[in-house]
């Protein structure tokens, strides 16, 4: 058994080994890199070095090891505590570690709670190990201060099932460490479209911790996919919140730049090559939808940051950038906490009569100074078309910058949603984001506009975990409507109305109607037979002469529609007085 043992272990190293090599054969060269953060690496006699400075940042603890070495420094530290706040799909932990002056009492402090999280793509773990440093520093070494006017909340690892699933195939784009998790969780969703559905227990244990500790700040920590260039530690914000972007750019961006830049590294914006290749044709400056975290942070009106590591730097660079992005993030907002407030409280405050629910990109693209890596493009060997190559070169281009910040489809605020009692899913989901009901106990009878959907389109493949829907038309009908036991009425004056209008509004890319909640409205449960259909559309003719053109002039537009029977019975039972007035109808309430 020894011996098997054994076995196994030394052929898991050599897979390991193979796997390094072939990796960094046909990675991009790297750029030579001994940042000023290399201090902050534990000495090897260090009784608190985290698993991953004892194995020099080749590897990252395991969900097991992670938890046995956290508890152990919570246990011993005054000012940290960690507490489960959800469980995976699997049962495995999801925790929280608390870093306070006062953990017992943080969820009603005064100081503001700063919640970030790691390894929501569970093989972009950096965050977690940069955490732990930070944390056993906060503990034991002299960055105590940190906390004297914040609070730390840290999730680190969201995704716990898939950080689980680790091998070193997982992310050949990234260098490090060996064991990688994987993307999605144990049912296949990835957690950072799932802001709005909320389908996982990983994200219902983020907005658990949003409404519960009254999330001030909001940072998710990844590493990148994709295209070559010089920055290791990329990082930015939504900024649809005016006070808080103001906030954000003013405040927080210098003081992250100036630190990450004095300890050797190189920040820079969020990078998305406009022809998802290189930078010949521009950057993008995406909104991506409240789908994703800090776009959802943003639409709760909590500053929201998304850092993405570069993943082409090696893993020791790219968790000492964070580190120092950390750090550095805490010390600012504890010195700006009360503009930060202000910026918080004003942005929650608005309640602008038309709500914007995409966004397009502007009519004249900025431009930006890019730190770039020169590319190549080079006739492939292998198909019959080109691929780009990183040469490893250092340049500095000027490049198009294009931003979406441009409205795009806006709806007007209604005064309030009513939501029957039939759609009880939809209604927990609501209370789950935080969004203040009012539950109805008795029938009530209320005056508002329901959609007909005059338009739609399904998707043909499931996205998600769903067959997605998209309301191509609608149109709002005035309806008197009864609301039962159990119905709700959604304000959306309050705090978390934006985002009530986000998800309710059938028009919205992230409502529930378009995640495909609503899947009943599109099934017509009463028919006509034909025996009956076919006097009826000659009666129907014969009285009215408005249906009389609107029917020739069809037969004018589409000369193939006599030629299909019941097409032509289906165009008049949609104008009789005995079709479902239910069918294609959406049953949210509109209080105008």
């Amino acid at each position: 058994m020894i011996r098997t043992l054994l076995f196994l272990s030394c052929l898991i190293c050599a897979m390991i080994t193979v796997a390094h090599a072939q990796q960094e054969e046909i990675l991009p060269p790297t750029q030579p890199w001994k940042g000023k953060s290399l201090s902050l690496v534990a000495k090897a006699n260090d009784a608190w070095i985290t698993p991953t400075e004892t194995s020099n940042f080749q590897n990252t603890p395991s969900h097991e090891e992670t938890i046995a070495w956290l508890e152990k420094l919570c246990a011993a530290s005054e000012v940290l505590d960690l507490t489960t706040v959800g469980h995976s799909a699997n049962g495995r932990k999801i925790v929280l570690v608390i870093a306070s002056t006062d953990p017992t009492s943080v969820k009603t402090s005064s100081k503001p709670n700063v919640f970030v999280q790691a390894g929501i793509h569970a093989g972009e773990i950096d965050g977690k190990d940069a955490g732990m440093m930070l944390l056993r520093d906060i503990a034991f070494g002299k960055k105590r201060d940190l906390l004297k006017n914040v609070n730390f909340l840290f999730i680190p690892i969201l995704n716990v099932d898939g950080h689980e699933r680790k091998s070193p195939f997982n992310r050949v784009n990234q260098r490090g460490p060996s064991n990688m998790g994987w993307r999605t969780n144990a049912r296949n969703l990835n957690l950072n479209r799932d802001y709005m559905k909320l389908d996982t227990e990983e994200i219902r244990t983020v907005t658990t911790v949003m409404n519960d500790y009254n999330t001030a700040f909001y940072v998710d920590l990844h590493v990148t996919d994709g295209a070559d260039y010089q920055y290791d530690i990329t990082y930015g914000y939504t900024g649809y919140s005016k006070s808080i972007n103001a906030f954000l750019n003013t405040a927080i961006k210098p003081v992250l730049d100036k630190n990450l830049k004095d300890y050797g590294h190189i920040p820079g914006p969020l990078m998305f090559a406009t022809n998802d290749r290189d930078f010949s044709q521009g950057n993008l400056d995406m909104p991506f939808g409240p789908r994703f975290s800090n776009n959802y942070g943003d639409l709760r009106r909590i500053p929201s940051i998304l850092v993405e590591n570069h993943s082409l730097k090696p893993f020791k660079q790219r968790v000492l950038g964070t580190y120092i992005f950390l750090e550095a993030l805490l010390q600012a907002i504890g010195k700006e906490y009360a503009s930060m407030k202000m910026a918080i409280e004003k942005d929650r405050n608005v309640r602008n009569e038309s709500v914007v629910l995409t966004w397009t990109a502007t009519d004249k693209p900025d431009t930006m100074m890019l730190a770039a890596i020169e590319s190549r493009i080079e006739k492939s060997q292998v198909t019959n078309g080109d691929f780009v190559r990183w040469t490893g070169k250092t340049l500095t281009q000027k490049i198009p910058y294009i931003r979406y910040s441009k409205p795009g489809q806006s709806v007007a605020r209604p005064k309030a949603y009513w939501i029957p009692a039939t759609h009880q899913e939809v209604i927990s989901r609501l209370i789950m984001h935080g969004v203040q009901v009012e539950k109805i106990t008795t029938p009530t009878t209320v005056k508002v506009d329901l959609y007909r959907i005059d338009g739609h389109k399904f998707s043909n493949v499931p996205f998600e975990g769903h067959f997605s829907v998209t309301a191509t038309g609608t149109k709002r009908e005035s309806h008197t409507e009864v609301f039962y036991h159990g119905s709700v009425r959604v304000s959306t004056d309050q705090p978390l109305g934006d985002l009530a209008i986000h998800l309710l509004e059938p028009i919205s890319p992230d409502s529930f109607f378009s995640w495909g909640f609503f899947p009943e409205i599109f099934t017509q449960t009463e028919y006509i037979e034909e025996y009956a259909i076919e006097p009826l559309a000659r009666m129907m003719l014969a009285k009215d002469e408005n249906l009389r053109k609107e029917f020739a002039l069809k037969k004018q537009q589409d000369p193939k529609f006599l030629d299909d029977q019941r097409a032509v019975y289906t165009w008049f039972y949609e104008r009789s007085p005995f079709v479902d007035g239910r069918y294609l109808l959406y049953p949210v309430g509109i209080e105008l």
